[in-house]
């Protein structure tokens, strides 16, 4: 991935939205509430695309206009609110949230999404009671709310990983390695599955003239990793030209192994029934026929990158970001992919760019009804991850490990023998307990494949010397 060379750090501010497409599957912790069946202060619309259900809710532009939805609880507790939304206009539209009667004090800025077609969820947390409760969204202001699709539910907490990780790292494992015709200066974002006895690693290979391309390598333990040859799958039907960020996962459906990667400004896929073999991967094959309009009206001077897909029982699910806060969601069937991803909504934005940065992962904890997610972000310590889970892969989110001090991993919460061979803990991947679309990881026993850096390194982005390193749980719940 082209980056910029220097970064300036601005001042941490809260996350403000969180993400959802579709229904979550069956799941006794998550609802979906759809607009047209709550109470609008308004009429009901179908005008613009990308709506769930039947319509969304357009109120009227007054202070005070609403929409109200009954929204039912177990036992009492907190609940991650998720507001599916358009807003067209240049400016957020602010919005006063009330719980059973009562102001929550959490407000809502409903952002500009570029289009009264392109969606974003924006998210609360609040405490609600056991039976019946009303949540109410009333526009702040004489321009009225936003349009309202619908609101998702998931109640918070209770995760099974802890709220504050710790992580051993190894030294650089995976390493450059030029031939003839490839000079190597830099491997980075790393996929890996474990298969047939042997790990399987795809990689972004930086070539001295800052050219990006994908390269696999293979060996049966770790110890064995910095001797694994590099073999260069711009030599396969993929070719060459700029590809960056691989994801590998084998789609059982199909019975084929897929690897995802960007390639200029879109996302393409290549497919293969041997993962061991980097001369059989297939041509490119592109998922949009262009970038979406969403991802235009708000990227700014970023790039659309760093896509991620899982799948549950129903749907497959593309997240990727922009490097300008806004974390983006897509989906098509189970039966139709690879066809048919919708255009994204905004499934996750912080007006802190740099703290919503790029590189998510999203993973199903195994034995647990919850999904992890993951995005790097960037401090003036160097990069890092923060974390949310969710009782559905779609969302909404609730925070786990999102935070300076309690991060996911970073250099704070990351020991070494020895000095430290680096600040920072960017792109990579968890070591998943499968190898299929659902991206299971076990809980108990966490390691994340990552790249860093020598911290005196300095340069052109696509010039630093990432390595490739294996952090371990240190203090698995288990």
């Amino acid at each position: 991935m082209r980056r910029l060379a220097r970064f300036v750090l601005v001042p941490v501010l809260a996350l403000i939205a969180a993400a959802a497409l579709t229904a979550p599957g069956a799941n006794a912790q998550s609802s979906r509430y759809e607009a047209e069946d709550a109470v609008c202060d308004g009429t009901i619309d179908a005008n613009y695309s990308g709506f769930s259900g039947r319509g969304f809710c357009n109120t009227a532009n007054r202070t005070g206009a609403y929409v109200q939805f009954t929204v039912h609880a177990g036992a009492s507790g907190t609940f991650t609110l998720g507001f599916k939304y358009a807003n067209g206009s240049g400016a957020a539209r602010q919005a006063n949230l009330s719980v059973n009667g009562a102001a929550t004090g959490s407000g809502i800025a409903f952002e500009p999404t570029g289009a009264w077609s392109g969606w974003a969820v924006a998210t609360v947390a609040v405490p609600v009671r056991e039976g019946a409760n009303t949540i109410r969204l009333a526009a702040a202001t004489g321009a009225g709310l936003a349009n309202i699709d619908y609101l998702d539910v998931v109640r918070a907490g209770g995760s099974v990983l802890p709220t504050s990780l710790q992580w051993s790292s190894s030294g650089p494992l995976i390493f450059p390695k030029s031939d003839a015709t490839h000079n190597i200066v830099s491997v980075k974002d790393p996929s890996v599955v474990h298969h047939d006895g042997r790990y399987h690693v795809f990689v972004s290979v930086v070539s001295a003239n800052q050219g990006y391309s994908l390269a696999y390598l293979s060996f049966t333990d770790w110890s064995q990793a910095a001797s694994a040859p590099l073999h260069f799958l711009d030599r396969s039907a993929i070719g060459g030209g700029y590809k960056a960020a691989p994801q590998v996962f084998y789609f059982a459906p199909q019975q084929r192994w897929y690897l995802t990667y960007q390639i200029g400004d879109n996302v393409a896929y290549s497919t293969t029934t041997d993962i061991a073999d980097p001369a059989s991967w297939s041509t490119p094959t592109k998922f949009y026929g262009s970038t979406p309009q969403i991802v235009l009206d708000n990227k700014g001077s970023g790039q659309w990158l760093d896509f991620w897909t899982i799948c549950d029982t129903a749907n497959c699910h593309m997240y990727s970001s922009d490097d300008n806060g806004n974390l983006y969601r897509a989906q098509t069937s189970l039966a139709r992919f690879p066809s048919g991803f919708s255009d994204p909504v905004i499934a996750m934005h912080d007006p802190n760019h740099h703290w919503l940065f790029e590189g998510a992962n999203v993973y199903r904890l195994a034995g647990a009804n919850e999904y992890l997610l993951m995005v790097e972000a960037i401090t003036a310590g160097g990069r890092m991850f923060r974390s949310w889970t969710s009782p559905s892969v779609s969302g909404p989110w609730t925070p786990l490990a999102d935070t300076k001090e309690h991060p996911f991993a970073s250099r704070s919460n990351v020991s070494f023998d020895g000095t430290p061979w680096t600040n920072d803990i960017s792109h990579g991947e968890l070591i998943r307990s499968g190898i299929d679309q659902t991206l299971t990881v076990g809980p108990c026993d966490l390691r994340f494949l990552y790249q860093g850096k020598d911290p005196s390194a300095s340069g052109p982005y696509n010039l630093l010397p990432w390595r490739l390193g294996l952090l371990t749980q240190s203090d698995s719940p288990c």
